[in-house]
């Protein structure tokens, strides 16, 4: 994911050759964007936001601009009783931003800029053990079985992952609780997209942000990319991991389509394409534990404490571990260059400061209707 990548690119840009160990074919885990048409959208984080120093830096550095998500019209609110309401006053995502080409691009652009040989793709790590020179790391690959030697380590996957490695000797049951019982963020949600030849919302006064309290969407924005073609909106689906699974893609997609029809008329049945991804059954993000999904930021900020011997070789550096901005892209990135920074330190190699985060306004996240 993006704190993996951001981790080793610090690294690699500074002369340190690191290991990225990936079990997935791609890079970005949680950050994904599709292809559709001349568009590339985000089923994955799509915001940012002003006073979010890493994830600005980064973009700066590989001249990746962003632009503002539009929300120039009404939203729609559809309550508990099914009534639909035009509220002009309430903008959700005012004042977010989303990238050019798609946080696809930023993957793209940090893996490009670490080795080929860094990076290890179907490389599923299963075992940490402690040794006398450092840490054996050893799973299982495309290839067959692998083994790694390591002098410090990042685990950047989501916490409930992590609490499946095997820890020889066995972490503390404090920490694997702690690891167990930390939420992943959107881990339990499924996107919907659906694509346009042309943004009907608009000529209906509408910015394409909705808000419903009964679904199947629960909460919806334009995703009309920077290049104004092709028009589409994003959504995320209201029904929950467990009732997800037993519908299909397909049923899935005309639930979604026949709700936005109800809410906008009948011109939003009318999609060139639609498309779902549900990150609830995806391996490598979520566990069963994570079916249940929360509607709302929860506090993140997690430190995993750890004794010896594991105290000073392993950091957990995911998203959710980090103070401020938990969660979201910036915390994910804030935590990789951390890490690496304190590598670089410990190396006394000098670093700039482009991985130093700034204390800012942490924003959170969206799906989150307590106004309503």
């Amino acid at each position: 994911g993006l704190s993996g990548l951001s981790a080793a690119w610090q690294l690699h840009r500074h002369g340190v050759q690191p290991i990225v160990l990936e079990a997935r074919s791609r890079p970005g885990g949680r950050a994904l964007s599709i292809p559709v048409g001349d568009g590339a959208f985000d089923m994955g984080p799509s915001w940012i936001w002003n006073g979010q120093p890493c994830v600005h830096r980064l973009l700066e550095h590989f001249e990746i601009e962003t632009f503002p998500q539009s929300c120039d019209g009404a939203l729609l609110h559809q309550s508990s009783n099914g009534e639909i309401v035009r509220n002009h006053v309430v903008k959700p995502m005012q004042g977010s931003l989303r990238i050019c080409g798609g946080v696809g691009r930023l993957v793209e652009s940090l893996a490009a800029a670490i080795s080929e040989d860094s990076i290890r793709f179907g490389s599923t790590v299963r075992r940490l053990e402690v040794n006398p020179s450092g840490i054996t790391v050893s799973g299982d690959g495309a290839n067959g079985d692998f083994s790694v030697e390591a002098d410090s380590i990042a685990i950047a996957t989501p916490l409930r992952i992590a609490a499946g490695l095997e820890f020889v000797p066995p972490i503390q049951n404090a920490s694997l609780d702690m690891l167990k019982t930390t939420p992943t963020w959107m881990a339990g949600h499924a996107k919907f997209l659906a694509v346009y030849e042309s943004p009907f919302w608009r000529e209906q006064g509408l910015s394409g942000d909705i808000l419903s309290s009964i679904g199947p969407l629960a909460e919806v924005h334009e995703a009309t990319p920077a290049s104004g073609s092709p028009h589409a909106l994003l959504g995320f689906i209201g029904i929950n991991s467990n009732a997800r699974r037993n519908l299909t893609q397909e049923e899935l997609k005309k639930r979604c389509l026949e709700h936005l029809s109800d809410l906008m008329g009948p011109k939003a049945a009318q999609a060139t394409s639609s498309h779902v991804f549900d990150w609830s059954v995806e391996a490598f993000t979520a566990t069963d534990a994570d079916r249940n999904s929360h509607n709302h930021h929860p506090t993140y900020g997690v430190q995993v404490p750890l004794s010896d011997p594991w105290q000073g070789r392993v950091q957990f550096i995911v998203s959710e571990t980090a103070k401020e901005n938990g969660g979201l892209i910036e915390g994910a990135i804030s935590q990789g260059l951390c890490f690496a920074n304190s590598i670089l330190k410990r190396l006394d190699i000098d670093f700039d400061q482009i991985g130093t985060a700034e204390p800012c306004d942490p924003h959170a996240a969206s799906m989150s209707w307590d106004w309503m």
